[in-house]
């Protein structure tokens, strides 16, 4: 009885999850933020293992300092962010649900170690982080399975940490990129640093992906294109009052 009882609630739990996927307004319903945390903190496991990472030499601490500032500024959900340097020659910053956030040496150089231009850069990050972007595909994703794994009492949060890290660095939508690069505007601003730095970021980003697509990772290669992004900053920057010195 008790296993007719668990197979008939989780045939009530899929024909819920199917509406709840369905629906609109992007609430998260089935990992909850615990859960989340998990999760980026196996996949981060899992990619450190593989990577070149650094998280003790000055540059990896300079890479914290402003990482830790526009975290601070970023408004709740708190996450327990953290900073990482991957030594490594690619144009690339991604992160993890739950906090992680990882940003290749590549990048770094080609921004000239400005640290205006990092901030945005982070502030984008932690923006996809607090608005649970990746989860929320993850979930779309493999919510089923998720569900049927919860429901049999299995752990979920290893199960899927070695696939979270694929997702994080697949496009995101073109909502989710505007989303992010606004509020990394904001986040970097009230942190202290030149929001309109986010500009000559975009730039960066243009000339790179005209020059050697190959070389221009998934993160940055999203739905919109970099002028339509430059010309939605644009607007933000002047809807929210903000001027520095690449938008005076």
């Amino acid at each position: 009885m008790a296993t007719t009882a668990r197979l008939l609630g989780l045939l009530v739990l899929l024909a819920a999850l199917g509406l709840l996927l369905a629906g609109c307004g992007g609430t998260t319903f089935l990992i909850s933020t615990q859960q989340e945390i998990e999760i980026g903190r196996d996949a981060a496991a899992e990619f450190d293992a593989e990577h070149n990472v650094d998280r003790d030499s000055p540059e990896a601490r300079w890479l914290q300092g402003i990482g830790n500032r526009v975290a601070a500024a970023a408004s709740p959900p708190d996450y327990p962010y953290n900073f990482t340097l991957v030594r490594e020659d690619v144009n690339n910053a991604f992160a993890l649900p739950g906090g992680p956030i990882y940003f290749y040496q590549g990048l770094i150089e080609t921004l000239d170690h400005d640290e205006h231009q990092v901030a945005w850069v982070l502030g984008h990050e932690i923006t996809h982080v607090r608005q649970k972007h990746a989860i929320r595909r993850l979930e779309r994703a493999i919510g089923a399975q998720l569900l049927i794994e919860w429901a049999l009492g299995g752990d979920t949060t290893k199960d899927i940490a070695a696939i979270i890290t694929g997702l994080s660095l697949q496009h995101y939508t073109r909502e989710n990129e505007h989303m992010a690069d606004e509020l990394g505007c904001r986040w970097a601003a009230e942190a202290g640093y030149d929001p309109t730095a986010s500009l000559a970021v975009l730039e960066t980003f243009r000339e790179l992906q005209g020059r050697d697509p190959n070389d221009f990772e998934i993160l940055f290669m999203s739905h919109p294109g970099n002028n339509d992004r430059a010309e939605a900053v644009i607007r933000y920057l002047q809807a929210n009052g903000y001027s520095g010195a690449y938008y005076p």
